[in-house]
């Protein structure tokens, strides 16, 4: 579906975010995460559908992939050129990962700009204490042409325990952080997957 075609499909106006979430900042994340750590992959699997991995799996292009808040390496573990970070050292501690894993916050990147095709924000875009800022630094990091791939709730009914997005407060993220974006789609009723690029000029 095209971000132009989002307002429509989706029928509430309402914002999603009226109730405070139970998981919201950087620090309240670290210490779920820190705390489910052991138990992560055994509820990933029920939570994570295989259809919602296959759709970002499929996004993914170029070599160069950073995957934020990677966790155990569910998303991109079988990448060797990717790049997983994660504040949680419990997570980090379980992963299984071919690639590079950094205990890092994407919110101060210890990367140069524009060194990656593409970004994944599997299931921690909504974790980020300012999704504008965050939208910012995700673009500058991001070569030209490269993309970012946000898989995130997509119902209010899991407002209480994150923070839920409409389709045109993503497009006002990414447009923000001047990027272009390609593509808002419902993946069920749950979830969303959310594409953008920056513009090769």
């Amino acid at each position: 579906m095209l971000f132009a075609d989002s307002a429509r499909a989706f029928k509430s106006r309402r914002a999603m975010r009226t109730t405070v979430p139970v998981v919201q900042g950087a620090a309240k994340a670290l210490r779920f995460f820190d705390r489910i750590a052991p138990w992560y992959d055994r509820i990933n699997v029920r939570i994570y559908q295989r259809q919602w991995l296959k759709r970002v799996r499929a996004e993914i292009h170029g070599l160069r992939i950073l995957d934020v808040g990677v966790g155990t390496g569910f998303t991109t573990g079988h990448l060797t050129a990717s790049v997983g970070i994660d504040l949680s050292r419990e997570m980090l501690k379980r992963a299984r990962y071919q690639g590079h894993l950094i205990r890092a916050d994407v919110m101060h990147p210890p990367f140069r700009p524009g060194v990656f095709d593409t970004i994944i924000f599997a299931g921690s875009f909504y974790y980020l204490p300012s999704p504008e800022a965050g939208a910012t630094i995700t673009a500058n990091l991001l070569r030209p042409g490269g993309r970012v791939i946000i898989l995130s709730p997509a119902t209010r009914l899991l407002a209480l325990f994150v923070r839920v997005y409409r389709p045109e407060e993503y497009r006002q993220f990414m447009e923000g952080a001047g990027l272009r974006p390609v593509r808002y789609e419902r993946l069920n009723w749950a979830a969303c997957l959310v594409i953008a690029e920056r513009p090769t000029s």
